[in-house]
């Protein structure tokens, strides 16, 4: 139990305060992208990880892609890092907009707003507990579902009213990069907007 609670204790949120409608979608939507992915190991705040993508699905690594040599886990997405909010930053600088890896975030992209747009209420679908996930994806999704409950933006726990407030609002955005958009239709311009 000890090893459990000194995890929980090391992945709690800092910083917090509420977050414009723009930040909170995109770290909702980086955020679930990389808890989606498979890895074993306990991230850290602050360290940086390389996001990869196949057919197979999504793998976190601490390995960087010129670091590979023959054994790939996939194609190269972003990097990653994680925020002492417990959201996630990745930055796909390096992401061919024309390849099959691009492709897939855009399906990733499509789903994530389809998903929000069937949605009332953003506190009650946050993954607070999710038994079928792997253990530090569970801490970390309870984590973020933690961080981004109690950023809500100043519309509160109403995810249409949220999502009407974005018809082009950042998504992946961070100072240092170009940003993309969050709107239905609009992947493909996301994805060029990121580099």
């Amino acid at each position: 139990m000890v090893p459990v609670l000194r995890d929980w204790g090391s992945m709690q949120a800092a910083g917090l305060g509420p977050k414009s409608p723009a930040d909170f979608l995109r770290d909702y939507c980086v955020s679930s992208l990389i808890l989606s992915a498979h890895f074993r190991f306990k991230p850290v705040v602050g360290q940086s990880y390389f996001l990869y993508g196949s057919e197979r699905g999504w793998a976190l690594s601490l390995i960087a892609p010129q670091e590979w040599g023959q054994r790939k886990v996939g194609e190269f997405v972003a990097g990653c890092r994680l925020r002492p909010d417990m959201t996630w930053d990745m930055d796909a600088s390096m992401l061919d907009d024309q390849s099959a890896v691009a492709a897939r975030v855009q399906d990733f992209i499509r789903g994530f707003i389809d998903t929000l747009s069937e949605q009332r209420s953003i506190a009650t679908h946050l993954p607070f507990y999710v038994a079928s996930l792997p253990y530090y994806q569970r801490l970390l999704g309870t984590a973020l579902a933690s961080s981004l409950q109690r950023s809500l933006p100043a519309s509160g726990d109403d995810m249409q009213a949220l999502l009407s407030a974005q018809p082009g609002a950042r998504l992946l955005a961070t100072p240092a990069r170009v940003p993309g958009f969050f709107a239905a239709g609009r992947e493909q311009e996301f994805l060029q907007r990121l580099k």
